[in-house]
């Protein structure tokens, strides 16, 4: 007999935890703290049924990491969603008026309705998804302020610019630094880096950034990963009109590690390469061709991380 389950929500703010309570009907509150954290695991565990709980909040851009890391520890099954589909299952439903009580109860029936993905604790991966999703955001401001420089008449204010981006290049020469010994101190990290860069066009950079930012990466199926990633045709027809399949949402860190990868694959001499020059052949734009690609590279990566096998093209060392 299949386990029952039931569904948690708890909408998260900075200073506080909301929690809908299913099997109670009704609301309680915690603060988003340590003693706030164990409050909400000891109310868990007074339901009796610990086993088949399911606790589901939103990603809040960090204010729910201490909750996660506490429920995870304590062997809870936790399910972290996207924002923007819980707010939009939300006015399909009709729930227009938004509260955290109204919150928490909309992101239980969605955790419930929805197919989402059990997470992991996994705090060396985690480590290094911060310095790369850091290292990012020095990248985006180096560029900001480039092109900035580029625009301003005051010498004075250029030479601003150029301490600023002087100190940016230093900070991202660090991060480097701390992102390679973060992935060397852990010897999984680095056979999964490996494995990866065992496919043509993949080297550290988009290696590292899969690891970081992409855990579901061998654990879910193809269909879902493309998807997941922002990268599966969609479908846009209404009766006798075919409108243009493309791609929509995703996670876009992941993808432009994947457009660099696929460049480089797309003008070798190998399997990808052929599959890129034949898709161009039979009429697809240089756009279309590349994120068909990406896919490619992308389920090809996944089957090589769910069964830990090197690419089978993948020349001998």
């Amino acid at each position: 007999m299949a386990l029952q389950r039931t569904f948690v929500g708890i909408d998260v703010s900075k200073d506080w935890l909301d929690l809908w309570l299913a099997p109670l009907k009704r609301f309680e509150r915690a603060g988003n703290d340590g003693a706030g954290w164990a409050a909400v695991i000891g109310l868990l565990k007074s339901l009796g049924i610990e086993a088949g709980i399911v606790v589901a909040f939103e990603a809040t851009g960090g204010y729910e990491q201490g909750l996660r890391r506490a429920l995870l520890e304590a062997g809870f099954d936790v399910r972290r969603l996207n924002p923007l589909r819980v707010r939009l299952y939300a006015k399909s439903l009709g729930r227009n008026a938004k509260n955290d009580r109204i919150d928490a109860r909309v992101i239980a029936r969605y955790a419930e309705a929805a197919d989402t993905t059990p997470d992991i604790l996994d705090p060396a991966r985690e480590r290094l998804a911060e310095l790369v999703s850091h290292r990012r955001r020095l990248v985006d401001e180096r560029v900001a302020v480039g092109n900035q420089t580029n625009t301003l008449h005051c010498v004075l204010l250029q030479a601003q610019n150029r301490k600023r981006l002087a100190l940016i290049e230093r900070q991202i020469d660090e991060t480097d630094t701390l992102i390679l010994e973060a992935v060397g101190q852990v010897p999984s990290l680095v056979a999964k880096v490996g494995l990866l860069k065992t496919l043509k066009g993949v080297k550290d950079i988009t290696a590292i950034a899969l690891v970081a930012l992409l855990p579901e990466l061998g654990r879910i199926t193809r269909r879902a990963i493309a998807a997941l990633v922002g990268l599966a045709p969609f479908d846009h027809d209404s009766g006798k009109f075919t409108g243009t399949r493309s791609i929509a949402g995703g996670r876009a860190a992941v993808r432009t590690a994947l457009y660099m990868a696929a460049r480089a694959a797309a003008r070798s001499k190998s399997p990808l390469g052929d599959f890129y020059k034949r898709l161009i052949a039979a009429g697809k734009s240089p756009k279309v061709a590349t994120v068909a690609l990406m896919r490619k590279m992308l389920v090809t990566l996944n089957a090589m991380v769910r069964d830990n096998e090197a690419w089978k093209h993948a020349k001998p060392c």
